[in-house]
């Protein structure tokens, strides 16, 4: 996990903390997991991660901890046939959870997916499985803690307040303009 990923993590499970218990039924960032207690066959973009944070919960995404992540597993029995998952299924690891519907990441080449929400249909129904970002950092940087939980998750919820109070809900500052 990139350093800045890091200290964003940290400063912002630090805020959160400072509003307990208000926070608590929207966001929690936990303390990262002592790297002894995650299991090696765990891609290791995973495992950084839960290092830093041994669960997540950010408004409509939530990142289970090391004693959860075998309990969402089932997920990848019930993936679509036209996705491909079922047929390979230890190239896949559920990471976490997006609305109650599955964010995948693929092991060998650390991609996430996830169904888009685009229609009312129950995820399993959708017809649509897609290759979101290259690796874990970009998914969470700009999906979980960016501009992009706007996209995929709700642009009016308390977990959109907070990154917005942060400064974190616009775009990359290539599209900003400076006054001199």
């Amino acid at each position: 996990m990139n350093p800045e990923l890091r200290e964003l993590i940290a400063e912002l499970r630090t805020d959160l903390e400072a509003d307990q218990p208000a926070t608590l039924a929207w966001a929690q960032i936990n303390e990262g997991a002592p790297a002894d207690t995650i299991p090696t066959d765990l891609p290791q973009p995973v495992r950084e991660l839960l290092e830093t944070a041994n669960g997540i919960l950010a408004g409509a995404f939530d990142l289970p901890a090391v004693a959860d992540l075998d309990d969402i597993q089932y997920y990848i029995e019930q993936m679509p046939e036209f996705t491909g998952v079922a047929d390979e299924p230890a190239e896949w690891l559920v990471f976490g959870t997006l609305n109650d519907e599955p964010l995948l990441i693929r092991r060998d080449t650390g991609a996430v997916w996830y169904f888009p929400a685009e229609t009312t249909d129950e995820w399993f129904m959708r017809e649509l499985f897609l290759d979101v970002t290259p690796d874990l950092d970009s998914f969470l940087a700009y999906y979980v803690f960016g501009a992009g939980y706007g996209e995929v998750g709700f642009d009016d919820d308390e977990w959109w307040g907070f990154l917005d109070e942060h400064d974190l809900t616009a775009p990359g500052d290539e599209d900003e303009e400076t006054d001199d």
